[in-house]
């Protein structure tokens, strides 16, 4: 652990000595590189992004400094520091004029942090500023897109308050009205029609809901059709969706033969993308479709490959907890003679960057941002679920903190992040992994994955008790709502809490025949 950190240490501390270097020109070519960079790792995104930032700013390279904080903003709200976050939202507003694209994104964000952060009223306050700054912006198409993407978080704020479906609605149709009038130029033609075939597909998947059926077909065929169409460039897996989405639709209102047809395409379509959740829900309409039909041979097919592709992420699924200790044992399988020459070459390294780097020691202490490497490192704790938590000596005062923490968390809803990890939660909490892990076991008697599961369940029992609205949705958008990856995690999850399958239970509220024991939490 501790080489670890001495080559996080080094690592950054190498980086931001050949950066500093760098003309403006250069910095705008660096800033370019992490844009298109495909590193799945956020906190490595930080630590060199944090460097150009720092770098931009004392050198007051303005534009720079306002794309390298874009980019800041969005893995810190990635890792779950939302405070880290709004604060550099903040320092925007101060370097942007009334009508910059830059004022309404950071009123956009600030709006996403403040949601995450339980602060729906906050959260309100900058999507009408974004909305107000958007509408400041001269050019037309920059004006409309802008004003798309507010209406978009709108959609979002409303979901999250769980304001009625009307409301919904009508900013997922402000959000497409905005979007269909940018002009069809080559700088905007990708960027309006996926926003206009994201809201065809909402506003459908509502109606859908709602049992607006011939609505509902109507929007999703117009996003299938923007999907479909070579010129707008979008990607293949909207597309997959959309089909799918068609499937359980024609299911739900048993009109098997066209679920079974959008089933087989949703199929062909999704070999080229590879979705496996959404492949696994594929499988299941069709084999549904096709039972239903009465055809014996391709409802075997989608049975079986339902089958073998459900064993095989729940396999990954319980695997993934065990990655972390594989990844320890293997390195502990390593030769000596290797041992011992990266040994020798780190403290190498070392020596060298003493000699170059008491000069800018204090300088790169404020700037190494030590809270993402304690971020980063947590992170590979994340699933381990602290196996020596039983003798982790918490202070009192620790404990009560996290407890009344995590009642104030409970209450906020926030476990219906599909997302929402451990390591998230704890920094959401401001503590460690090992503590929030052994807490949680300690004094909500389950570990970490069953207590979050556990809270989904009695969020979406609540729903389904006082909006009857929620009785009519089918069983996917319920997973889905509820945080849930699919509807079979959702529907086993469901039944070990409750007792009853899901659908059992629906049928017992709309009949008034529910227990007692039901309305229990």
């Amino acid at each position: 652990m501790i080489e670890k950190k001495v080559l996080i240490f080094l690592y950054c501390m190498l980086s931001f000595t050949s950066l500093k270097s760098l003309n403006e020109s250069q910095i705008e070519e660096e800033i370019k590189k992490i844009q298109n960079s495909h590193a799945n790792d956020p906190h490595k995104i930080i630590a060199l992004s944090a460097d150009i930032y720092h770098i931009a700013k004392n050198k007051g390279y303005k534009k720079e400094l306002l794309k390298i904080n874009s980019v800041l903003i969005n893995k810190y709200c990635e890792i779950g520091n939302f405070k880290k976050a709004i604060a550099l939202c903040n320092e925007i507003e101060k370097l942007t004029s009334k009508n910059d694209t830059s004022l309404v994104n950071s009123h956009r964000y600030k709006a996403s942090a403040y949601i995450e952060l339980n602060a729906d009223n906050e959260s309100l306050q900058e999507l009408k500023k974004a909305l107000e700054a958007a509408g400041n912006i001269e050019l037309k198409n920059d004006r409309n897109y802008m004003k798309a993407l507010v209406y978009k978080e709108f959609v979002t704020y409303f979901s999250h308050v769980n304001a009625s479906i009307d409301s919904v609605m009508y900013y997922q149709n402000k959000c497409l009205e905005s979007a269909m009038i940018i002009d069809d130029n080559k700088e905007f033609l990708e960027k309006k029609y996926h926003i206009m075939a994201v809201a065809y597909m909402n506003l459908g998947m509502m109606n859908a809901a709602l049992g607006n059926t011939e609505e509902a077909v109507s929007k999703l065929s117009k996003a299938l059709e923007i999907c479909q169409d070579k010129k707008y460039h979008i990607h293949k897996d909207l597309g997959v969706s959309i089909l799918n989405e068609f499937a359980w639709m024609y299911y739900d209102h048993e009109k098997y033969d066209k679920a079974a047809y959008y089933a087989d395409q949703a199929e062909k379509a999704e070999k080229k993308v590879d979705m496996p959740y959404v492949r696994r829900d594929i499988y299941e309409v069709g084999f549904k479709a096709y039972s239903a039909l009465k055809k014996e041979v391709p409802a075997r097919k989608y049975t079986n490959l339902y089958i073998k592709l459900n064993d095989s992420l729940v396999n990954i699924e319980k695997n993934a907890v065990n990655i972390n200790e594989k990844d320890i044992l293997i390195g502990k399988q390593t030769p000596n003679t290797r041992t011992k020459q990266g040994s020798i070459l780190i403290w190498i390294i070392i020596a060298i960057i003493i000699v170059i780097s008491l000069a800018v020691w204090k300088k790169m202490y404020k700037i190494s941002d030590a809270a993402d490497t304690e971020n980063t490192i947590a992170e590979q704790d994340e699933h381990s679920e602290a196996p020596n938590e039983k003798t982790i000596n918490i202070p009192d005062y620790t404990t009560k903190s996290i407890l009344l923490k995590l009642t104030k968390f409970e209450k906020s809803q926030k476990f219906i992040k599909k997302d929402i990890s451990l390591s998230s939660l704890a920094n959401d909490l401001d503590t460690n992994t090992r503590y929030l892990s052994a807490i949680i076991k300690q004094y909500k008697k389950k570990n970490y994955s069953n207590y979050i599961n556990g809270l989904r369940i009695g969020y979406i029992k609540t729903k389904l008790i006082e909006n009857p609205i929620y009785r009519e949705y089918k069983i996917s958008y319920l997973a889905d709502e509820s945080g849930f990856s699919s509807r079979e995690v959702f529907a086993v999850t469901f039944k070990k809490e409750t007792g009853v399958t899901p659908s059992y239970f629906i049928n017992s509220l709309n009949n008034d025949l529910i227990q007692d024991d039901f309305l229990q939490d």
